[in-house]
């Protein structure tokens, strides 16, 4: 318990380091260009923060950025699973799919959304974008987890005939749980970031992307600065809230 409150405790204090750093190169910025057109000053930019809790269009473009990306990271969630428990029992589909997962990383993100609004629309492409962008990498934790099962746990299996089902469900999948559990803040913070910027170049009217190409476009650079920060945020919170539920998990288990 003690090791726990000291090692959360040491990780804000560094947080808290890294946040002073961060304003200071923003004030020095700043110094340097004096020009609110280019770098905000900060009292300016978390005056257009607050005022956007005053606007109910703001909570409801958050609203649908948020779930797009919940949407987004569900549905690369599942398949990346699915499809990486056919791996740990299917060497060939492993081999043949490494190589599609290797087309996958290497599409430009900004050639795909804008070929998807051609066949969908603004509110789609985002969310399609955003899934095809996390899949290979929440599949690549998936295997790289499934890897990291014990071996002598895989031999047993296959010394007392297990079956491939039973391997799965019984041995591979609650070992792959924990290790993949400690990735889904970060995958979720990097979906925010892929979301909006899908919004921005599609221009997703009602998200946090549209009414950010909007701040754009009308030079309102301190309420373009705070939106950003609410994507910051954002990606901070989802990336918080996994940790301490990873960290009560832990807890958990080692009470037993």
């Amino acid at each position: 318990m003690k090791n726990f409150k000291r090692a959360t405790l040491l990780n804000i204090a560094w947080a808290a380091v890294a946040i002073v750093i961060i304003f200071i190169v923003w004030l020095i910025a700043y110094a340097c260009v004096k020009n609110d057109y280019v770098v905000p000053d900060i009292g300016s930019t978390f005056a257009a923060f607050a005022e956007l809790f005053t606007q109910s269009s703001f909570y409801s473009a958050f609203g649908n950025t948020f779930l797009r990306t919940l949407i987004s990271f569900a549905v690369s969630f599942v398949l990346a699973a699915a499809l990486a428990s056919v791996s740990a029992v299917c060497r060939p589909f492993r081999t043949v799919f490494a190589f599609i997962i290797s087309i996958l990383r290497t599409l430009p993100t900004m050639a795909i959304t804008l070929m998807l609004l051609i066949w969908t629309n603004p509110r789609v492409a985002p969310a399609i974008v955003t899934a095809l962008v996390l899949f290979p990498m929440v599949y690549s934790q998936f295997v790289a987890a499934i890897d990291g099962v014990d071996p002598g746990l895989l031999q047993m299996a296959q010394v007392y005939r297990v079956s491939p089902r039973e391997k799965l469900t019984k041995i591979i999948l609650p070992s792959v749980g924990s290790e993949v559990g400690a990735q889904i803040g970060a995958g979720l913070s990097l979906g925010i970031k892929i979301m909006v910027s899908a919004e921005v170049l599609s221009y997703t009217l009602n998200s946090l992307g549209g009414i950010m190409q909007q701040a754009r476009l009308y030079a309102e650079m301190p309420r373009f600065a705070a939106l950003t920060i609410v994507c910051i945020v954002t990606g901070l919170v989802f990336e918080l809230l996994t940790y301490c539920l990873n960290m009560a998990f832990s807890r958990r288990r080692g009470g037993r």
